[in-house]
């Protein structure tokens, strides 16, 4: 009975917050290896994205868990893994977790991306736990925390907002060779 009680809100609310409240109660809307795919070479976002190698562990309702490999081209010297690979997988991965959440792949724009580096990632992996906070029609706000691999303690954090385009403007908007997320 209770969870027939629940099905009916999710319907009911559904028309106010569209596919948005629905696809939280159903299962996977994007497979580990279709976000893979969209973070590799050929994929959703741009070729500098793929550069990254991320490679995507966990995606779920819930939030993305990727991993952001070591590599000389994202570190100064010293081994410090640099801001500007942090705040591009943020972005990226938010995209990722905002369309699991939705159930859909909407073309998005980000507004806002503020990131907090609370010490240094030095010479190692970077796991990156991206979630959604709150999901409305028209604009998604979440945030993505990283840790060096292996360390509980956080090395940073981003918050974000995005807004989320209609349909027909996203259409136009994905026409003119701008990527959701960007």
């Amino acid at each position: 009975m209770r969870g027939d009680l629940a099905m009916l809100w999710c319907s009911i609310v559904a028309g106010r917050g569209g596919a948005r409240t629905m696809a939280l109660t159903s299962g996977a809307f994007i497979s580990i290896d279709e976000a893979q795919a969209m973070v590799s070479p050929g994929g959703h976002f741009s070729p500098w994205i793929a550069d990254l190698g991320l490679r995507i562990e966990r995606i779920d309702k819930t939030g993305v868990r990727a991993r952001l490999p070591r590599s000389p081209r994202i570190q100064r010297p010293g081994g410090v893994v640099i801001g500007q690979a942090l705040m591009a997988a943020a972005d990226t991965l938010l995209v990722l977790a905002f369309s699991e959440a939705l159930g859909r792949k909407p073309s998005m724009a980000t507004v806002s991306l503020t990131t907090n580096f609370m010490r240094a990632a030095v010479d190692c992996d970077v796991i990156a736990e991206a979630r959604p906070l709150k999901l409305g029609r028209t604009t998604v706000f979440g945030e993505v925390v990283f840790y060096a691999d292996g360390e509980a303690q956080p090395v940073g954090q981003a918050t974000a907002v995005f807004a989320v385009l209609p349909d027909a403007a996203a259409a136009k908007f994905t026409a003119v060779g701008t990527l959701a997320g960007g």
